[in-house]
């Protein structure tokens, strides 16, 4: 135990100097813009207890007190967005100061201490306007916020942690791993704190500090916004995306024997591991069987599927959560595999295992395969049922399975795409004969996340928000045209259609449907009870000249099919780009549920 506690409080110190820290390093540095000395300390004090508690427990108390699974996020975001309003009004400040002075005990015991005044720290008369109770209390107020909000970067430890929280809850062993891990997290941030405050102090120009502190304030603000739109993830994925990363060292030492046998001897099985001779022509050694998809929610983006009814295919099963920096980052090359030999035999799943209690809401995960472009099949396994099965402790990570059912290779953590993909390619030549597609260039990039793209568009009358046709009056039904102009970003119908919350239904053939987009590739959700023919046009960019039609739904000539409830792929850019997408469906009854993009 005594190794694992030293490996985890290591873990938090290089977390707190990788690309996760950057979504919460503005507010870290926020607590030295006021002149009390020991906010920065009770900041990260706060921080520290907030995020042990809440790893170990939170699962526990939003099932206990049946709240929704945002809502202690929502919770820490309205905290820290209030530590921002103490910031940029003092008035407010003061009122906080004393309504916590009332507070039994708490006031008293800190209005005992000295006030410190000025971002210098020097003396403050009693008339001042703004007391520093409130920055104490404040300071441990925000700190619980961090502790809600932050989501570092997942390795063995930390996953080991939180499958214990689920698994395993009231372990005292996942207790000291958590408060080792937090207290390691925090002190570089102590210094981070402390470092800001000093030189706020050497920068401060006369009366330049009470604008210092109000700056800070706006900052803090347009954080805790990003934050509730849920933003920060892609952000930080982003802005880090060429930083170098620091935690492969980590990760090695994580994934030693010695860690991993202490792991398992604390209830935290390490991944099942491939031991047998190498066999095929992929010259990939032979693995177990690979479990069942156990325990899943939810299925997106297909319909149930199982390991016996994949036999024939090579799967790749990836588990990943939203919020996880090092899983963004892999995204675009899985679904780049899954677009390259989707045709020749290859199945993705993604099986996703949330970290945080937030990450358990089925519309936030939707939501996410929408914002980064995922079109395999994704699973929620909110239980742990599937990362259970394969002894797994990682985020990312990838086990291939042969076309018999065997796990043929892992791959954990950033890196080594070369090498998945040779192994992919390897296993699909083993299935088949087939002429394979070529593989991506060494040096190919992944596709970029485009921050501007069109949002998720629903069609049905409950939450459509851009919808631009003229309805036209004609007794009996209803019947629509196409505007004019159609507005960016916005969708429109032409014929006769019904209506509903969830979807419209086309009612005639010939019925028309365009939408307005700026995005790589476009997506229909859509169904019909029997097969119903359909044509798609793209115009897109300059000029929006007309483009050829050809994704794994849409033929060359541009026809399509539409039947099941699924997404169907419309259109298929090689970037980026400004266009107009038109579905012309050839007989009645299909339902429009949404538009959804990838960048």
């Amino acid at each position: 135990m005594a190794l694992l506690i030293i490996v985890a409080f290591i873990a938090g110190l290089v977390t707190a100097v990788s690309p996760c820290v950057l979504p919460i390093l503005p507010i870290v540095l926020a607590t030295g813009a006021d002149g009390d000395r020991r906010r920065p300390y009770l900041v990260i004090a706060g921080l520290i207890a907030s995020f042990s508690f809440f790893t170990v427990a939170s699962v526990q108390i939003i099932r206990t007190l049946h709240l929704p699974d945002a809502a202690l996020r929502d919770v820490a975001i309205a905290i820290i967005a209030l530590f921002g309003l103490t910031l940029l009004v003092p008035a407010l400040s003061g009122r906080f100061e004393r309504l916590t002075a009332r507070l039994p005990g708490i006031g008293a015991r800190l209005t005992g201490g000295d006030r410190l005044g000025g971002l210098t720290g020097g003396a403050t008369d009693a008339t001042e306007p703004r007391d520093r109770t409130s920055g104490i209390v404040g300071g441990l107020v925000t700190g619980v916020g961090l502790g809600l909000v932050w989501t570092p970067c997942a390795g063995p430890i930390l996953g080991a942690i939180t499958s214990l929280a689920v698994t395993a809850p009231g372990s005292a062993a996942t207790l000291l791993l958590v408060v080792s891990y937090a207290i390691g997290a925090g002190l570089p941030l102590l210094g981070i704190a402390l470092g800001g405050r000093e030189a706020i102090s050497r920068l401060r120009i006369g009366s330049a500090s009470p604008w210092a502190g109000r700056a800070f304030g706006v900052l803090v603000l347009a954080m805790a916004g990003v934050m509730a739109v849920g933003a920060d993830t892609a952000i930080s994925a982003d802005l880090t995306s060429a930083l170098p990363d620091w935690t492969n060292t980590l990760q090695a030492l994580e994934r030693s024997n010695q860690v991993q046998f202490a792991l398992q001897g604390i209830g935290a099985e390490g991944a099942a591991g491939i031991t047998g001779p190498a066999t095929g022509k992929s010259g990939l050694p032979s693995g177990p069987s690979a479990p069942e998809f156990t325990g899943i929610d939810h299925w997106l983006n297909s319909g149930p599927l199982t390991m016996s009814g994949l036999r024939g295919k090579v799967v790749l099963v990836d588990f990943w959560t939203y919020s996880c920096i090092n899983c963004i980052r892999t995204l675009p090359y899985v679904e780049g595999w899954y677009q390259r030999y989707a045709a020749d035999g290859l199945v993705v799943v993604g099986v996703h295992t949330p970290e945080f209690a937030f990450e358990h809401d089925t519309g936030n995960v939707a939501s996410a395969i929408s914002r980064f472009g995922i079109t395999y099949p994704v699973a929620q396994d909110n239980e742990y049922g599937t990362w259970k099965a394969y002894s797994n402790q990682y985020w990312p990570a990838d086990y291939l399975i042969d076309a018999t059912g065997h796990i043929r290779a892992e791959h954990f953590g950033e890196g080594g795409y070369r090498e998945a993909e040779d192994e992919i390619r390897g296993l699909l030549g083993e299935a088949s004969t087939a002429a394979l597609p070529s593989a991506a260039p060494a040096s190919e990039a992944p596709p970029p996340f485009v921050n501007d793209e069109t949002p998720e568009t629903y069609i049905g009358t409950n939450r459509a928000s851009s919808f631009d046709s003229k309805e036209q009056a004609v007794a009996g039904s209803r019947k629509y045209t196409f505007p004019d102009s159609l507005s960016d970003n916005s969708f429109a119908v032409s014929g006769t259609y019904d209506f509903g919350g969830e979807f419209a239904t086309s009612l005639a053939p010939g019925d028309k449907l365009e939408l307005s987009f700026f995005a790589r590739d476009v997506y229909l959700v859509a169904a019909a009870d029997s097969p119903v023919p359909a044509t798609v046009t793209v115009h897109a960019g300059q000029g929006g000249s007309k483009q050829d039609v050809a994704t794994e739904d849409v033929a060359t000539d541009g026809t399509m099919s539409i039947g099941s409830a699924r997404l169907y792929h419309l259109v298929h850019l090689p970037a980026a780009a400004q266009g107009t997408v038109t579905v012309t469906f050839s007989a009645p009854g299909v339902r429009l549920y949404a538009f959804t993009f990838g960048g």
